[in-house]
């Protein structure tokens, strides 16, 4: 017994140390060989993630691509230039973009969608104004389907909310565009490791007054420092920066840029089409792959067979890379054309496997040995963001209509700062009254569920932080019911402790036992609240309910910690109590002056 309360013990302490340790740190960046790597640099209280409803974020208006592209050619004998085919085109009343292919007789007209009608109407008129073209080829994006703007609307909703924890809100608007707010979006933190040591104001002057607006230098530890902006930096101005850095303040060894609305805009606006291609090269294979000529030709593969990627970086050689994971009939198909070009097996093999997302070519390596399992990675030149993106479009799935962002802005906080301190204050003026009822009721059994509590709301927070979970009112709103509800394992723990103690037994005999019997109440209890959570959620996720979602997910994690505190924290702190002397005093531990009969205390044996 005692060996299995120091283990529980030191259990306890591990994950109260992490918890509070985590809530302490404003930043956390933590980088292990192998996973992912873990960046919390938030601006809330404790660094946790606010929602749109209390910090704002951006406001991105996404609209799907619609058009018809037409290829046209004129014989050489006709004259004919940009301005001649503008005319043929307003002709038909269409509004297009024509360009001149290199001064020649050929031209492409970029358009509004043409229905069959009347693109037939526009190729009269240009050979009515110009003459009868040798080539007449369409290529046409329709206006997408009720369904289909549903399937994007499913699609982005899991890519800017993977793991259902941050909040964002994603819905239709009219018939071919897609609303999306995320919260705290808007700036950029660059992390700068140098070096050398370098100097704070230098920093600061280097990057103000270049259009990041606010910025901020923090100096960290080992000669890295925090610089924040106000304004998102995109790509450009955030290799400008890496540059401007490396030339007037010292040698960079690490450079990292998180956050702002140019990642989140990569990651919803690209359709993400993976395809996996048989490529045969002209000659024998070199090195990793094949020069040109090559042709390549489909195998039914695509990104539609994945059933997991994830981004990690290669333990051979440190590189970012996405893991991928087929599905049975992907890794069949995979398996087949492995065994049929590995070149360990078939050394004169001309063929490789091209990889390509959107049109353009990620990778294409040669196979070098059967995969059976349908495991495989996607190198390339992959920073962590980058890998990390890619892993979770993948992941989620490609857009069946490309969409084209055409309005971007800030939206500012619904309840904002106020709101927010309201909240807070409310929860504490709600735990410090708990705390002082089952002080002043259960007296030191009542310390110790206050001690149970105040561990239970750290480890909440820290989960909280973690994760992350972004945390709107709704968030706050489960956090305080769940905890009353921490509160309500303990009484039922400290009822059958008293129940126990009226009927004689010893305090270590009557927590035993109190345990024991009140378990049954706290596991049905919580379990059906559980139940509730889950049921909650699942109609949230299909109803688009992000009040319901953010209720039932704090909810969820505050009864299960509640759970972990109330039967292992409090019955360890009791123990302890009760191991310190006090064991005799059990008065102390009930709400009523008890003074057990001795009749109570052992049972009569019968005549």
């Amino acid at each position: 017994m005692r060996r299995r309360t120091i283990l529980l013990t030191a259990l306890i302490l591990a994950v109260l140390g992490i918890s509070a340790v985590s809530l302490a740190l404003p930043e956390i960046h933590i980088a292990i060989p192998g996973l992912p790597r873990l960046d919390r640099a938030e601006t809330g209280p404790l660094g946790l993630k606010l929602g749109l409803d209390l910090q704002g974020g951006a406001h991105l208006v996404y609209q799907a691509q619609t058009g018809t592209t037409l290829a046209v050619t004129f014989p050489d004998d006709v004259e004919v230039d940009t301005e001649a085919v503008q005319e043929a085109l307003a002709g038909a009343d269409y509004q297009a973009n024509v360009v001149q292919i290199a001064g020649g007789q050929s031209f492409e007209i970029e358009g509004p969608y043409l229905d069959p009608e009347p693109r037939e109407a526009v190729r009269l008129a240009l050979v009515n104004n110009i003459g009868e073209p040798t080539e007449f080829v369409n290529s046409d994006l329709p206006p997408p389907t009720s369904d289909q703007m549903d399937g994007v609307l499913d699609i982005i909703s899991r890519r800017v909310n993977l793991y259902g924890t941050e909040e964002p809100i994603v819905q239709r608007f009219g018939d071919d565009r897609i609303i999306v707010q995320l919260p705290g979006a808007s700036g950029s933190v660059v992390t700068v490791r140098f070096s050398d040591a370098a100097d704070v104001e230098k920093l600061g002057s280097v990057v103000a007054g270049r259009g990041y607006g606010e910025t901020q230098v923090v100096s960290r530890d080992n000669n890295e420092y925090r610089v924040t902006t106000e304004n998102t930096l995109d790509i450009d101005q955030r290799q400008q920066l890496r540059a401007i850095l490396d030339a007037e303040v010292g040698t960079i060894e690490d450079y990292q840029v998180t956050g702002g609305i140019e990642d989140a805009k990569r990651l919803i606006g690209e359709t993400a089409q993976l395809e996996f291609l048989r490529r045969q090269c002209a000659g024998p294979v070199i090195g990793l792959g094949c020069v040109p000529p090559f042709t390549d030709s489909s195998i039914g593969l695509t990104g539609d067979d994945l059933v997991d990627a994830y981004a990690s970086t290669d333990q051979v050689t440190g590189l970012w890379v996405v893991n991928i994971q087929f599905n049975n009939r992907g890794a069949e198909i995979f398996s087949d054309m492995t065994e049929e070009i590995n070149v360990q097996t078939n050394p004169d093999s001309d063929e490789v496997i091209a990889v390509i997302l959107d049109d353009q070519q990620l990778i294409a390596p040669v196979a070098r040995a059967h995969i059976r399992d349908g495991r495989s990675q996607i190198s390339g030149d992959f920073d962590r963001e980058r890998a990390r993106t890619l892993a979770v479009q993948l992941k989620s799935g490609s857009l069946p209509v490309p969409l084209t962002l055409i309005q971007e802005s800030n939206v500012d906080a619904l309840y904002g700062a106020e709101s927010l301190q309201r909240s807070l204050m409310a929860g504490l003026v709600g735990l410090g009254l708990v705390l002082v009822f089952v002080i002043a009721y259960y007296r030191a059994a009542g310390i110790v569920a206050a001690v149970a509590l105040i561990c239970y709301s750290v480890v909440t927070l820290a989960i909280f932080k973690l994760v992350p979970i972004t945390l709107t009112l709704p968030h706050i709103g489960g956090f305080i019911l769940s905890i009353g509800l921490a509160v309500d394992a303990n009484i039922l723990i400290f009822e059958r402790i008293k129940e126990e103690i009226r009927l004689g037994r010893g305090l270590a005999s009557a927590m035993d036992v109190g345990f024991n019997r009140a378990w049954p109440a706290i596991r049905d209890g919580n379990v059906s609240t559980l139940i509730t959570c889950v049921v909650l959620l699942w109609f949230g996720n299909r109803l688009g309910g992000g009040l319901i979602n953010g209720f039932a997910l704090t909810l969820l994690v505050g009864v299960l910690v509640s759970m972990f505190t109330a039967v292992l924290v409090s019955r360890n702190l009791l123990q302890a109590l009760q191991a310190m002397g006090l064991g005799r005093m059990a008065n102390l531990f009930t709400p009523e002056k008890i003074q057990p009969r001795a009749s109570e205390q052992r049972p009569r044996s019968a005549p």
